[in-house]
Parts: structure tokens; sequence; C-alpha cells
């Protein structure tokens, strides 16, 4: 085997360990986007090393599938929605928090799987599912560490109650461990050694109990149905009754559901009809993701604004908004139903369903690609788990992400498993090295020339890779300093937050969320200093205008840079009211691309009592009450200040 080859096994066996693991404190979100970086990192050695062995070889070394042509049209389908994308950047890259599903993960995704299939065999899938069980199982138990509050501590939401360990949320966690939990338990079903049996016990336990403690209803729907399909088709390939199967079968279940009765979670909850208020100073997180009655409502109105969205146009019908740019597609077809719920001012990146995030973002052609994909994908286990029961796990785990996914959306990992499941299944039938021996010759000119090429790809590779997230975490510090200054007051932090976020800027000038953020700090930074430092002055100011024009331009349809603008001028109208016209202007802009938002009259109906246009203000805070009923108390507690403030100042 060459060189070449043995490092992309070894780069394989790295993601499934590393990119579960990995989280970071200090840049803007801990998890995500550090797994997403290392997945392109990691995905940028694989591809680097497979065409310098394609170079040295002097072929293509590339093994075909029955998922090459379907990967390739849901790819071609992904990338016509971008071409028509209402922001290409997003598209791109991915929104900006969120990352996976922009089309350049879509390809490193299909890097992967190709590259897969074309350099791993049996013994290696073996070693790389071993190595993804083990890091479940290292994951698991910080998961049930965390339940018994070894770092509630360090978190704002009750992680005690429900854990989400390293993957940053309770139904990730789910969704990652039910994809794995199968593999284990198939290897109980053909071990007979007494140790082995009570270690692989112990693993599919350890893993479950896990997934109780997350108390995901979507996760534990998936496991319900994926155990109904994993134990029929063992059950009907074995063709007939074993007693050990039986024994098998009745010991994990029985203690599946003992663990279940036992322990606080959804189902046991329902059976026992107990109810558990949260503690009230610990923050639950989204309706959605908490689960309740309120998140069905609320998940019937996300799914309707997505369904709009997609009818809105031919275009959008067939092409959608482009990948990943629900987050403000969403506010132009908004249901005015939403404005009745708690979150009623939460953003949502995506429609808390994958299809119909797929059918908003890339129309009918980009979901109807995704589900032929799936189709096939789910041909290439079924020809496979004949003689596998590995490869059956591999299916049951692999059919549970199509549910938690129903109910969700997809993570960088879950991508990964799904992509990278098929191509394990495959490869579990391939008994030798695919590859064949490496017989090193004189390497020719042109091979060297073709090694300098495919070296100093990778290399800018990684190097804009390590820019875009030193960028990141010049901006994560620079929220954190502009977070201090607000409460403090301490004019270092504005200094700190300004430094950090123009070297972002610096690094990632195409990316509006640092941009807009770095609009805000220079405006602070201009109102801060002394009128007789003009200059300076003139300066910050021009930066603070520039790169809030830089974030409108990068994505004019997102809305919550529009509010930041008018924030912007609202700060420098602290020293000159000629700025009110321009905040209000921002926001009206932003009304355009958000009409039922009533957070925007009611900030424009504020602006007009501080710029004397009391007629104005009557008309924002009527449309902000016809919006959202309940902001009464705040219209009625604004008008009162507004009248205490002016009846001191009067005549």
């Amino acid at each position: 085997m060459s060189a070449p080859a043995k490092l992309i096994r070894w780069t394989f066996y790295a993601l499934f360990f590393a990119v579960p693991l990995i989280f970071l404190p200090n840049t803007s979100e801990l998890f995500e986007f550090n797994k997403i970086i290392l997945t392109y990192i990691l995905t940028t050695v694989i591809a680097a090393a497979w065409a310098i062995d394609c170079i040295l070889q002097k072929r293509l070394v590339f093994k075909r599938t029955l998922l090459d042509w379907p990967l390739l049209i849901f790819l071609i389908s992904q990338f016509l929605s971008l071409w028509f994308s209402i922001s290409p950047h997003v598209s791109w890259h991915g929104y900006y928090s969120r990352w996976n599903g922009g089309l350049v993960s879509l390809i490193a995704y299909s890097i992967l799987y190709w590259s897969y299939v074309t350099y791993m065999d049996h013994k290696s899938t073996l070693r790389t599912l071993h190595i993804a069980v083990g890091t479940a199982i290292l994951i698991s138990l910080w998961g049930i560490a965390e339940h018994f509050g070894i770092d509630a501590h360090r978190w704002v939401q009750d992680v005690a109650t429900r854990v989400f360990s390293t993957l940053g949320q309770p139904n990730w966690l789910a969704a990652y461990l039910v994809a794995l939990i199968f593999i284990p338990t198939t290897q109980i079903l053909t071990t007979q050694k007494p140790f082995k049996l009570i270690l692989l016990y112990s693993y599919t336990l350890i893993l479950f109990l896990t997934l109780l403690y997350t108390k995901s209803r979507s996760g534990l729907l998936a496991f319900g149905i994926s155990s109904v399909v994993f134990w029929t088709i063992y059950f009907f390939r074995l063709g007939q009754l074993e007693i050990r199967s039986i024994r098998n079968f009745a010991l994990v279940s029985g203690l599946i559901i003992l663990l279940t009765l036992v322990t606080s979670n959804p189902i046991s909850e329902i059976i026992f009809t107990k109810t558990v208020a949260p503690p009230a100073d610990k923050v639950q997180g989204p309706a959605l993701e908490v689960g309740g009655t309120e998140s069905a409502n609320i998940r019937k109105i996300v799914w309707t604004g997505a369904v709009r969205i997609w009818r809105s146009s031919t275009k959008n019908f067939f092409l959608g908004t482009g990948p990943e740019t629900f987050a403000f597609a969403y506010y132009s077809h908004r249901p005015l139903e939403h404005n009745s719920t708690s979150e009623w001012e939460l953003l949502y990146n995506k429609a808390h369903n994958e299809f119909l995030n797929y059918l908003s973002n890339t129309g009918l052609l980009g979901l109807l690609s995704y589900l032929v994909l799936l189709g096939f994908m789910s041909w290439v286990f079924i020809k496979n788990f004949r003689n596998s029961n590995l490869a059956l796990a591999l299916f049951c785990g692999w059919l549970s992400l199509s549910v938690t996914n129903f109910w969700g959306f997809s993570v960088v990992i879950t991508q990964i498993f799904l992509f990278l499941f098929p191509a394990m299944a495959s490869s579990l039938n391939q008994e030798s090295s695919k590859t064949t021996q490496y017989k090193p010759s004189r390497i020719s000119s042109i091979q060297w020339l073709l090694l300098f090429i495919s070296s100093s790809s990778a290399l800018f590779l990684f190097y804009s890779i390590i820019r875009y997230f030193v960028a990141d975490v010049k901006l994560a510090s620079g929220q954190y300093s502009m977070r201090a200054f607000s409460t403090t007051q301490d004019p270092q932090y504005l200094i700190d937050s300004y430094q950090s976020l123009s070297q972002a800027y610096n690094l990632n000038s195409s990316e509006p969320a640092i941009s807009s953020d770095l609009s805000l700090a220079s405006a602070f930074m201009a109102v801060s200093l002394p009128a007789s430092a003009s200059a300076e002055v003139s300066h910050f100011t021009q930066i603070a205008l520039a790169s809030s024009q830089a974030s409108i331009l990068g994505n004019p349809r997102h809305p919550n840079y529009f509010k930041t603008r008018s924030r912007m001028f609202l700060i420098f109208a602290a020293a000159d009211p000629k700025y009110y016209t321009s905040a209000d202007e921002a926001l009206a802009q932003a009304a355009l691309i958000s009409p039922t938002d009533p957070r925007i009259p009611f900030n424009r109906g504020l602006i007009a009592l501080y710029a004397g246009r009391p007629n104005d203000a009557d008309r924002f805070f009527d449309q902000t009450l016809r919006l959202r009923p309940a902001f009464a108390p705040q219209v009625q507690s604004q008008l009162s200040q507004f009248a205490s403030s002016s009846a001191k100042i009067g005549p």
C-alpha cells in the first residue's frame, strides 16, 4: 500500500475520533464551527493524498459505485440553487453559526464518500467502527457525568436535566448516539466470549442511558423505529428462531425497558404521568429543541413558513431560495401566528425539518435529488446487509438519521454518518486492499509539476481554512468585549472589541456577520471621543458607515443587518439628531423584508418619538399592536416615559 493510501486511512480514523469530540471556548460558536473546520482540514488532507497517489501511480485511483450518479446529480442541484440564490455567499459557506449544509460542506462530504469507498476495506472499516463506538462511549461517559452536575457551573443551559456532552445540543447528541448504538448490539449476536459480551452489553447500555439523559423525543422515536427494523430484518434473515438469538433479544430489550422505566425521560414521564417543572433560573433552550406542547405549535408555524417560501415563486418552486438561506428567507413568509408564541423574536436558521429545509432552500429539484440519493443509499445497504449484521446495524443507524432529521436538522457529525455509512457498508465486503500495490518508480518531470500543483493547492486550502478560523476567534473576542463594555461601560473593553473586530474583518472581509458587528464597535468609538478629536471621529464614523454598508451588500436579504445599521445610526444620533432619519430608513428596509416582525414598527415608533414626530409614533405603535397585542404594556411604558421626560424639559 502506498504512503498516501495509508495517510488517507489514518485520516479517516482521526475524522471519526476527533470531530465528535472537538469543541473550543474561544470561537463564536463552540461546537459546530470547530467540527466543520476540522472536517475541512481532514478532507483537504484526504483529497491531497488522493491526488498525490494518483500522480505517483500514473492512473486515476477511483472505485465506481452505485451512488456516483445520484451523488453527482444531488451536487448539481445544489449548485443550480446556489447560482440563483438570494445570497450566494451564505449558500456557499453555509449560514454563519451553522455552516453545515452550504455547498462547500456538501462537496467535502462527497469527497469523503468517494475516497472512503476507494481506499477503505473490511479490516480498516472494522477499525473505523471500533474508533467510532469507542469515541461515542467517551462522549456518553461525559454525558452521564454531566447529568450528575460535573460541568453544570459552566453552562447557562440546565445541562444536568438534558445533557449534550461534546455535541452542543441534546437532540444532536441523541441523533449521534442512535446512529451508533446498533453496532455493539449486533456484535452481541455473534459473540460467545463472556468478557466481550459483558463489554458489548455495557457499551449498549451506556449509549442508551445517555440517550435517555438527553430527553430527546426525536432521538427516542428514531431509536424505537430503527429497533423495530433491526430486529425484524435480523429474525427474518435467520429463517428460524434460535434460542440464543431469542435470549439475546430478550436480554437487550429487557435491559433497555428497565432503564427506560427507572430513568426520568419522556417515555417514563408519560407512563407515570410525571411532570417536572424545569428550574426557573436555568435556560432550557428554544421550544423546538426542548419539546412540549408549544413546540408542536411552533413547529407547525415554522413548517408553514417553509412551504410558503417554496410556493412563493416559480424559481423558488424549482430551485428554492438557495442552500442554507432559510434563516432570512423565512422572515418574508413568516406567519403572523408566530407572534403569539413565546419564541416570536427567535431567529430560526433552519426549518426544523431537513426535508422542508431542502424544499424551501433548494426547491423541488433539490428535494427530489436528495430523496433519490437516500433511495440509492438504502439500496446499497440492502445489497450488503444480506450477509452482514454490521451492515444491518449501519443501515438502522443511518435510517435513524432521517427520523431525527424529520423533527430537526442535520449537523456536521450526523451528516458525515449519512454520507459515510453507505460507504462503510460497501467496504465491509471488500476483504483486501482496494488499491494495487504501489511500486516506487522514477518520478518524471510532469509528475513533479503535478505534485507541486497538488501540494500548493492543499497548502492554499489549509491557509484559507486557518484564516477563516482565526477570523472567527477574533470575532468571538470582539463580541465578548462588546458585551463587557455594554455591562460595565469600561472604555478599555470597547477598544479591545474594536481591535478584535477590525482584525476579524481584515481576515474575512466578505462575511457580513463580522462587518455588521464592526459597524457598531466603530460607531461607539466615534461617539466616545471628544469633539475636539474631529479627525479621529470622522475616521471611526467612516469605518462604521463602510462596514455597515458592506454587511448590507454582502447579504441584502437579512433584516438583522438593517436592524444593526439602524442601531448604529441611533448611536450617532445621541450626538447628532439628524441620524434619526437614517435609523428609521434602515428599519423601513428591514420592514420590507420582515413585514410581520412587531419589533420593527415598535422601534420605529420610539425613533419617531425622539425625533419629534408623535403622529408617526402613534401610527407605528398601532401597527405594533396589530402584529402583537401582547406588546401593549411596552408601548404604554414607552409613551409614559416619553411624556414624563417631555414634561420635565417643557416650558
